[in-house]
């Protein structure tokens, strides 16, 4: 039996640099679910009958290479072939929580956590955090699998597992090579010794090289699935369009000519938004085009223009000195002195993806596909009352 110590626990790596979650119980089952075919191995890899590794990935693949990076910290301490490998997004479950991440978010503004995060350090993608959370966790996952893998190789030879290696996907002992494959359920039955041993025989093959990335075939292919890619019986799409940041109200909108789009099921009106339903998602993003709404703001309407005068106001103010050290003196004083203001729009930071979620509403449950880089805030944003419908995710 796989032991807890070794390779079920790694949510909790590096916790202590989060003052505010340093009293989170960390000890939590493993939910990682094996196929028919598959031995799992702790929170954090399966390995196939059929010699294939899966890696369970906590963080959102967003462009950043997560699902590389983080699969080749555990095949490179397993000892794994590296064409043999892949993901799976992890599931929801506080064995992964991202306090670190969580902390790079509201870093500077001590006391400031959402009420959906107000617990246990949730699962999230944030703050550059992926490898400085969770390597030692997958450094101890590959690792802690390498040895049993070891040890069921070892039984069958009737061998010091101590002896045996990993490479490429193999267990080897002198001469002696047998693959993954052929000891993944055996292995997931050994027992692990207290502390396996980080970068041990085998480890080290896959440091420091670049490797293909795991996410870049099924994009360009577009066999990669998003949430705008979800298709359901009977299902009809919304195309939403709000008012602009601030006091924002919803003052007309021309019905009649959304009407004349074919398709158009139902126009949704609410003080702060207007909505087109209809069969497709292009005629709904037709139909809203087409009703033209108008909203009215009151007060300053918030864009790009205003937020750089409030900088400018900010600046011409007198500051607070943060730090000093010695005296400037008559340095900066008289000829020779050059003055430049510089400025740098910000830059878009948003996925290509189009925002969407798709919802279906079946048996008092509903269901729902969300993109988000917080999972576990998501769910925590559910408000129950008597009577509402169960939420399945």
């Amino acid at each position: 039996m796989i032991s807890r110590r070794g390779i079920l626990a790694g949510g909790g790596v590096g916790i202590g640099l989060v003052v505010a979650w340093g009293l989170w119980p960390r000890d939590y089952a493993p939910t990682l679910v094996a196929d028919p075919g598959e031995s799992a191995f702790g929170a954090w890899l399966k390995i196939g009958s059929d010699g294939h590794v899966t890696v369970a990935v906590p963080q959102a693949e967003h462009g950043q290479g997560v699902y590389t990076a983080l699969a080749q910290i555990v095949a490179d301490e397993l000892g794994a072939d590296w064409r043999t490998v892949g993901v799976e997004p992890a599931p929801l479950n506080p064995l992964y929580a991202n306090p670190v991440g969580l902390n790079a978010l509201f870093e500077g503004m001590p006391g400031v956590v959402p009420a959906a995060v107000a617990g246990p350090a949730p699962m999230l993608t944030a703050g550059s955090s992926s490898v400085r959370m969770f390597e030692a966790a997958c450094r101890s996952a590959g690792a802690a699998a390498r040895v049993l893998l070891c040890k069921a190789a070892a039984r069958r030879w009737d061998a010091d597992w101590a002896d045996c290696r990993t490479e490429a996907g193999f267990v080897v002992q002198g001469a002696r090579r047998i693959r993954f494959a052929a000891l993944a359920e055996d292995a997931a039955r050994e027992t692990l010794p207290d502390e396996p041993v980080i970068g041990g025989p085998g480890a080290g093959a896959l440091a420091g090289r670049s490797v293909p990335r795991i996410d870049t075939p099924a994009k360009v292919d577009g066999s990669a699935n998003f949430t705008g890619d979800v298709r359901l019986p009977d299902m009809v799409h919304a195309a939403i369009r709000q008012g602009p940041v601030g006091d924002s109200r919803l003052i007309e909108v021309d019905r009649a000519a959304a009407d004349r789009v074919r398709g158009v099921l139902q126009i949704v009106e609410t003080p702060a938004w207007v909505a087109a339903v209809a069969t497709t998602g292009w005629a709904a993003q037709q139909a809203l085009s087409a009703m033209a709404p108008r909203f009215a703001t009151r007060g300053p309407v918030i864009d790009s223009g205003t937020i750089a005068a409030a900088l400018d106001a900010a600046f011409g103010t007198s500051g607070a000195t943060m730090a000093q050290t010695g005296e400037i003196g008559t340095l900066l004083d008289g000829a020779g002195v050059v003055t430049a203001a510089y400025r740098v729009a910000p830059a878009v930071h948003a996925a290509i993806e189009t925002r969407s979620a798709t919802a279906a509403y079946r048996d008092g449950i509903l269901e729902l596909w969300l993109q988000t880089q917080a999972p576990g805030p998501a769910r925590a944003r559910r408000r129950w009352r008597r009577g509402s419908p169960r939420r399945r995710w």
